[in-house]
């Protein structure tokens, strides 16, 4: 049940038997997201049937979630595992439902809350008292994107009320100038995500394996880690970091496995240099110049920017890779030649530009294209074929795609039998909503092209036609149906275990 995604379809699950009837009101995981239960308010023309909308809306919800709620605890004698709650319109007469839930929820010795909170009120949503004096909780996370105000008592409070507090995170907030912990030697994570005042942070927890801290204002800051010698994952996403305060940091933690940085802009020479690092990602650093990268045991690595800065880095020990090139000020890639030739034994490779991608199944000695926002996508030899095309079609819904492969090689058949020869309406998804459903619902027209007599003459093409000599290449154009998901956009990361 814990891989449903929402609780009604852990109710969906009473139909199957009489055994199975009343075992989802069991579920110890509560999970109420204000848009899956009552949607969007998409489609109403005037501000009067919004405002309509929005009231019954909000009854229902606050009728669901007491039904709900009250019916679990009298069900479970009390005990709930996890609570999340997340209301993306939050008008006055709603948040004393909320403030009801969270004080049921904590008088039931909740472990894990998962609170996120839109409201329309001036000063935004104010957290209940009773959180902060949840001796239960172990997990507590907490996200407004309308100013969620917090203080320095406020979290010396919590601290002392909580001493089994192992996760604590604090996105959206105001009010804190100063985050210190210390005295939870249970602590394993903690994030903090834009908390626009804040200017200290002082952590002395021993225990702390994971620390994410995201600003997104250019001001100064003191942050103080020496202590957190168990880190294992580092993620800092700040525009006034230097390269001398990251070296600083980066000292600190013997035991680091992860780190990621993010839009440092102010980064230009660094050097990451450890055994123990195996997931390293650099992402729109705008002045790194020069990245240094000794990490011989290194697994996975993303990078994404205009230009390839590393001076040194030793690619023998990935099974993944993540390459994004972003345009230049003159609107083309600064992927340089020297750059770009790619060493991946026993790896495939997926390149994308816009709606364009290519699958290579064994790239060797190949080179790039220059075109504009080149991605790559690196992925160990052990995932299946059938499996990674399916990604693709159901991730990024492309116009054209192409295969490179070897004479002997499976992968163009496979192409064929999931574009050409699939079924005209396809028996799957029978359960799902149409929004919900695969691919195939929504593939309209595929078409095969011959690129040696084609007429195309952009870069991508001749670039396909380029390869010719090396790789069997198929090339076909395909056009989408409609769809929610397509109108939206979706967004995938080619990540396999």
């Amino acid at each position: 049940m814990g891989r449903l995604r929402c609780n009604k379809d852990t109710a969906r699950t009473c139909i199957l038997s009489k055994r199975w009837r009343d075992i989802w009101t069991s579920f110890s995981s509560l999970v109420f997201d204000q848009r899956k239960i009552i949607g969007q308010l998409s489609g109403l023309k005037t501000s009067s049937e919004v405002q309509t909308r929005i009231q019954r809306n909000m009854k229902m919800l606050a009728n669901y979630v007491d039904e709900t709620l009250h019916r679990h605890v009298e069900v479970n004698d009390g005990r709930i595992q996890k609570f999340v709650l997340h209301i993306t319109y939050c008008k006055s007469e709603l948040t004393t439902h909320v403030d009801q839930w969270i004080d049921l929820a904590i008088r039931n010795n909740i472990k894990e809350l998962d609170l996120a909170v839109t409201s329309d009120l001036h000063k935004g949503y104010s957290l209940p008292q009773c959180v902060l004096a949840a001796r239960t909780i172990t997990a507590l996370m907490v996200e407004s994107w309308d100013l969620l105000r917090v203080n320095e008592q406020m979290i010396e409070n919590m601290i002392r009320a909580c001493p089994l507090l192992e996760d604590f995170r604090l996105i959206y907030a105001t009010g804190l100038k100063v985050f210190k912990v210390s005295n939870l030697a249970k602590l394993k994570r903690i994030d903090l995500h834009t908390c626009s005042e804040l200017k200290e942070v002082k952590l002395q927890a021993p225990n702390l394996e994971t620390f994410c801290y995201v600003v997104l204002k250019y001001r100064s800051y003191k942050i103080d880690l020496s202590t957190c010698n168990a880190l294992k994952s580092l993620t800092l996403e700040d525009a006034t970091l230097k390269d001398e305060s990251f070296q600083n940091h980066l000292s600190c933690f013997p035991a680091l496995e992860k780190l990621v940085l993010s839009k440092c802009n102010f980064l230009k020479n660094i050097t990451i240099s450890s055994y123990k690092v195996k997931i390293l990602i650099l992402r729109e650093c705008k002045q790194l110049e020069e990245a240094d990268i000794i990490s011989p045991n290194l697994l996975s690595f993303e990078y994404k920017g205009e230009k390839m800065p590393f001076t040194s880095l030793n690619p023998s020990s990935l099974k993944e890779a993540k390459l994004y090139f972003k345009p230049s000020g003159q609107g083309e890639s600064r992927l340089r030649n020297e750059d770009n030739h790619t060493p991946c034994r026993g790896l495939k490779l997926v390149v994308r530009s816009d709606k364009n991608i290519v699958i290579y199944e064994r790239p060797k000695g190949i080179f790039l294209p220059q075109v504009y926002d080149l991605k790559l996508d690196v992925v160990k030899s052990s995932v299946d074929l059938e499996d990674l095309l399916d990604y693709i079609l159901r991730t990024w819904r492309p116009l054209t795609l192409s295969s490179l492969s070897t004479s002997r090689s499976r992968l163009p058949k496979l192409v064929c039998k999931k574009l050409i020869t699939r079924e005209k309406d396809p028996s799957c998804c029978t359960y799902n909503a149409s929004g919900d459903k695969c691919w195939r619902h929504f593939l309209g027209n595929v078409e095969t092209e011959n690129l040696v007599n084609g007429k195309s003459k952009s870069e991508w093409i001749a670039w396909l036609r380029s390869s010719k000599s090396k790789f069997k290449i198929n090339y076909f154009r395909l056009s989408w149906k409609h769809s929610k998901h397509v109108s939206q956009g979706l967004k995938g990361r080619l990540m396999f275990d």
